[in-house]
């Protein structure tokens, strides 16, 4: 990247981060590249200059009503690209860490001066609406909208949170390297664990391949349901969810969204949705669970209302109920079930238009046919539950949404999410004492844009509990994949692995699929899976037939595994973390987009397949031990 001489400071600071962070010498969007801890600490001065500068000519923007054209350029140097939009976080590259993190801090720290000085909230309104639209956030009209939606939530935690500095919120939402959390209030909360683990010697080994007897259990996840969905309107209009009814039908017929879904910024239609639940039961009646791990509510986030999620909630669950029968279902949340998206209450928060009440009561309500009595109160109280399936085995299903770093009430009040992770511990030990063996039900992977301090929690659970949760099961990424995780003291010893259902929807570049997975009837743990897909390309082209499913692959087949606990999964990583195991990886990214046309066009480098390798034993945002560990065969 160049940097031109008449660039005014702002833009050159911006671009001065960009080519400090930029991983010249290690290959790899996981990686850090050489130094990176000591250039983060000599950004922070550059963090504090940037904020100077916005603050002063932000101020001047309020006092006098206009613009200085330094300003502009300020704004103009900062405003990130069309494509970055539809990314999440986790997706954008190493490089980009610094320059949002200082956006953030230099734009919302000005924001929320603005409002301690005694802004109203219309003034704060118009104000991140503008800046949202120049700075190229989203289109004017979706900064509106999501900024209603959200701008009452975030007036209250500023106001109740005097001390919440532009630095730490920064920290928790971008949760990158460079973006430092050094606010105790933060960081030094803990569950209080039961002592009498042991500590791990070694790799959790498991049971040996399928066998005749195994249960058979369906994950379906991530469906997002749009009902505003219509085939032939605009799939390419720039929105987080395009092809819905108010967008219109382009004058380029390519641009339509197709019959099945669309592989653009497309969710899926009520149509496509039959056919999957259909599908299901008719290819797989024998199964004995399904485990339905959220997402139902679709990516138009600027137009929500509790009205419109409950009409959608309550007919997907329906259509579980008449298709799956006598089938018990387990059901958990998904971040897009909220209303705000994302935003789960958190703390003491005394007013009762913030409560997420109404969700949990849905629930257990909706819910209710599958699920023991004793489950309601959890459910009521915050979205999760635990249930004893049969004697000896259990299944936890946790709300983690509230550890989303999007979920504003982590920054009013951050130790209230040791409140379900407290109760997860109490369950597990429970469960132990008792012999039963565990599954855990989560919607965010615990390494996909959970809170860092969450995610450390969790992995002391984990690994205090290792021998009594017996396989983990995620969505929320749209993409076939697992993560393994290892102790923290001893990362050369695998403890668990957490398998992620993938989507039914094909929102963005994946085609839809489902997950069948083969369980020991005594250790219940997973002993392999078969993914099952269509090609949307091949399905839109008859949009008058059903689409054509098959089994894309069985894992333990794919990858000639002799079984899939945390030992024999980690034996496959370090195979994959040579030039020898290349072809396999290659095939194992190919599975990830579920050999979708649109991201097998793009192909994927030696740098790209590395990043996904990490990203399988990337499990807490600090800590890249293992992506590192691998960096360094991966091109011998």
């Amino acid at each position: 990247m160049k940097c031109q001489v008449s660039v005014l400071l702002g833009a050159a600071l911006l671009c001065l981060l960009v080519l400090v962070l930029q991983p010249s010498t290690v290959r790899g969007d996981r990686l850090q590249p050489k130094g990176y801890k000591q250039t983060v600490e000599k950004l922070q001065k550059f963090y504090a200059s940037f904020e100077q500068q916005v603050s002063r000519e932000f101020r001047r923007w309020k006092q006098q009503g206009t613009m200085t054209p330094h300003f502009r350029h300020l704004i103009a140097a900062s405003a990130i690209g069309k494509s970055e939009r539809a990314q999440e976080i986790r997706e954008l590259p190493t490089a980009r860490e610094g320059p949002l993190c200082a956006i953030c801090r230099g734009f919302g720290g000005s924001v929320l001066e603005f409002r301690r000085e005694g802004a109203s909230r219309e003034e704060v309104f118009n104000t991140t609406v503008e800046l949202c639209t120049m700075l190229n956030l989203q289109e004017e009209s979706i900064c509106r909208g999501l900024i209603e939606l959200n701008i009452d939530t975030i007036l209250y935690i500023v106001d109740n949170r005097p001390e919440l500095s532009s630095a730490s919120l920064c920290a928790v939402v971008f949760q990158s390297g460079a973006c430092v959390l050094d606010d105790p209030t933060f960081t030094e909360w803990q569950v209080e664990l039961d002592p009498n683990g042991t500590p791990v010697t070694a790799s959790k080994a498991g049971t040996p391949q399928r066998g005749p007897n195994d249960l058979k259990i369906v994950q379906i996840t991530d469906l997002h349901f749009d009902p505003n969905y219509r085939p032939g309107y605009n799939a390419e209009c720039g929105a987080p969810a395009c092809c819905r009814e108010s967008q219109g039908v382009p004058e380029d017929p390519a641009a339509g969204a197709g019959h099945w879904g669309d592989y653009r910024n497309c969710d899926t239609p009520w149509n496509a949705v039959e056919d999957l639940l259909d599908r299901v039961a008719e290819e797989h009646a024998d199964a004995d669970f399904i485990y339905h791990t959220g997402d139902i509510i679709d990516h138009g986030i600027w137009e929500t209302s509790i009205g419109y999620n409950v009409r959608s909630i309550s007919r997907v669950v329906e259509k579980f109920r008449q298709t799956f029968g006598e089938t018990p279902v387990y059901n958990i949340l998904g971040n897009h079930e909220a209303h705000p998206t994302n935003v789960y209450e958190l703390g003491e928060v005394t007013r009762p238009d913030f409560s997420t009440n109404w969700l949990y009561h849905l629930s257990a309500d909706l819910w209710s046919q599958w699920l023991p009595q004793a489950a309601q109160q959890t459910i009521r109280l915050g979205g999760y539950y635990t249930a004893l399936v049969c004697p000896g085995f259990r299944v936890i299903a946790l709300n983690n949404n509230d550890c989303y770093t999007f979920n504003w009430w982590i920054l009013f009040q951050p130790d209230a999410l040791k409140g379900q992770l407290q109760w997860l511990h109490d369950v597990l030990l429970q469960a132990e004492r008792a012999g039963e063996k565990v599954h855990i039900l989560a919607h965010l992977p615990i390494s996909s844009d959970c809170f860092s301090v969450w995610q450390r929690e969790y992995r002391r659970i984990l690994e205090r509990f290792r021998d009594t949760i017996s396989a983990q099961f995620h969505g929320h990424t749209h993409k076939d994949e697992f993560n393994v995780f290892y102790a923290s003291e001893s990362p050369e010893h695998a403890v668990g692995v957490a398998w992620n259902g993938g989507s039914g929807t094909s929102h963005t570049n994946v085609n839809p699929n489902y997950v069948v997975y083969y369980v020991n009837p005594e250790t219940y743990e997973v002993t392999d899976f078969e993914s099952y897909a269509y090609n949307l390309t091949s399905a839109n082209m008859s949009p008058d037939e059903r689409p054509a499913w098959f089994r894309m692959y069985s894992f333990q087949e794919e990858y000639g595994l002799s079984d899939l606990s945390p030992a024999g999964v980690d034996a496959m990583i370090q195979r994959l973390g040579t030039p020898a195991g290349r072809d396999e990886l290659r095939r194992y990214w190919e599975y990830k987009v579920k050999l979708a046309d649109a991201s097998l066009a793009t192909d994927c480098t030696e740098e790209c397949l590395l990043n996904h390798l990490c990203e399988i034993v990337t499990n807490q945002a600090d800590d890249l031990r293992k992506c590192q560990e691998l960096s360094e065969t991966f091109f011998d």
